[in-house]
């Protein structure tokens, strides 16, 4: 692991630094699918994720993802989520998450072997980012608050 990132298990203290500077794509995605406020979004996330990590920076936090659960305590269903500053662009970032990204969906199958969320169709990077990890996307588009969402989904269904 490199100095100038760490990866470490998510906290709220880490909230307010990516919810100031987060990415448009990101806000305009929350918006669009629960009317969140980027530290509403964040602290919904993290407060109903079994598994979350915050990625730090330069000693910034600089997003945070996880899997939060979906239903009740037994479901063996999360959604995956994850939420950034513009940091996570920078190719040096981007090239380090990706590299480590499908060691976390594994730990995400561990606590939930299904896993399935809707991302935004206009959210492109997030689009391409779950196909590489290997998401299977619906056909049709689903529409919350007039904007369309892809569903997508990974992990046998669960009963």
């Amino acid at each position: 692991m490199t100095k100038w990132w760490r990866i470490e298990d998510a906290r709220p203290d880490h909230i307010p630094a990516i919810a100031e500077d987060m990415r448009p794509g990101d806000a305009r995605e929350v918006w669009a699918s629960h009317r969140f406020t980027p530290m509403q979004a964040l602290s919904d996330a993290l407060g109903r994720s079994p598994v979350a990590w915050t990625c730090i920076i330069d000693e910034r936090p600089a997003f945070m993802w996880g899997a939060a659960r979906v239903g009740s305590l037994m479901s063996q269903v999360g959604a995956p989520w994850l939420l950034a500053t513009p940091v996570m662009d920078q190719r040096r970032v981007t090239l380090e998450f990706l590299r480590q990204c499908p060691a976390y969906v594994a730990r995400m199958q561990t606590a939930f072997p299904r896993l399935e969320n809707i991302v935004h169709a206009k959210h492109r990077s997030a689009i391409r980012w779950l196909r590489w990890l290997g998401f299977t996307f619906g056909k049709e588009t689903v529409t919350r608050n007039g904007e369309d969402f892809f569903p997508f989904w990974k992990g046998a269904v669960c009963q």
